[in-house]
Formats: C-alpha cells, structure tokens, sequence
C-alpha cells in the first residue's frame, strides 16, 4: 500500500488561507518541513484549482528539484477538458478523473518515482483523499497565528470523518499533528 500524506496548514482558530493563500498562514518552520515532504515525494497531487492558479509556479518546471516528479490533478469533472487546459498553459501535470469509489485504483495506478504521494491541493481534494483513499496520513501543521478573513473557516465540504491522533511534533512554535481515519 503506498503511502499518502496530505500537507495542510491552519492557524491556531483554523484559518487555512490569506488573502486566498496559504503561504499567508504558513511559518518558516512549516515551510521547511512542507520542503522535507515535498522532497520525499515519489508524486505530487493537486487539484483544480491549484493546477490552473496562474500566479503559483510549475511546480515540476526544468531546472527544480522536483523536475521528474509527476504531478497528478485529481478531478471529479472531465479530466479531457483539464488535459487540455494544462496543456494550453505549458503545465507538465497529469489530469486524472476520480470519483469516491474509484479513488483507491487510481490512487494505486499513478507512475511515481518513490512509494509516497504528497497532497498539496486545498481541503477538499484532502478530504476526498482522507475519507476514500487507502493509507492516507493527514498532516496538519498548526501554525502560531491568530488569522481572521474569508479563509478563517475550514472547508465548506459536508463531510464526517472521524480521524485519530497518530503523532504529535512540535518544532519551534508550529505543532505539527498526523491523523489517520479512526
């Protein structure tokens, strides 16, 4: 089974984004450790709306470190559509359609270069992964912040999952807590 781990980052009253972004919640310690995931990445996978920012960097472009990572973009629309919307952008990510139940072959077909994937798509592809995908580890890093805007709630998906606590790491003031399905 391969090991899946989604990378999320909140403030300390939940705030997920800034301004719409999450490097606005993020510390340089989260940073570094988000870093040590990415590195170990056998793939990458995203959503949509990650895919299709214009201002976040290829996250594979030539020349980086993660240049023969594959990067997946997990969707439930047509992933047809989304190829060619990658494509048109100069993108070198892979669209992949999904639904909840077909979620645990696609996520054991992907090509990697390493046995694990790493989730940086916002919190609903993470709670599709988290809810229906074999093996996955949610990683949430809390950062020491107290943000307030629209980004201040967690996710608007209906959604039930009960989790448990699998570690708790503290570096510096980030606390860092693994969950996995209960």
């Amino acid at each position: 089974m391969r090991e899946v781990i989604i990378s999320l980052v909140q403030s300390i009253n939940g705030a997920y984004a800034q301004d719409g972004w999450s490097t606005g919640v993020s510390t340089p310690t989260d940073f570094t450790y988000f870093v040590g995931l990415r590195r170990r990445a056998g793939a990458i996978l995203i959503d949509r709306r990650t895919a299709l920012n214009p201002q976040l960097p290829m996250i594979n472009a030539p020349g980086k470190v993660l240049e023969h990572t594959p990067v997946y973009v997990l969707t439930e629309s047509d992933a047809e559509v989304l190829s060619q919307q990658l494509a048109e952008r100069g993108l070198d990510y892979r669209a992949v359609h999904f639904t909840p139940d077909t979620l645990p072959e696609v996520i054991a077909g992907l090509e990697t270069t390493g046995d694990m994937l790493l989730c940086e798509s916002g919190p609903n592809l993470a709670y599709r992964l988290l809810d229906h995908g074999p093996g996955v580890e949610l990683h949430l890093s809390i950062s020491p912040r107290y943000l307030k805007d629209a980004g201040t709630h967690f996710s608007a998906l209906d959604a039930d999952i009960p989790l448990r606590v699998r570690g708790v790491e503290q570096r510096d003031d980030q606390v860092i807590i693994r969950y996995v399905r209960a």
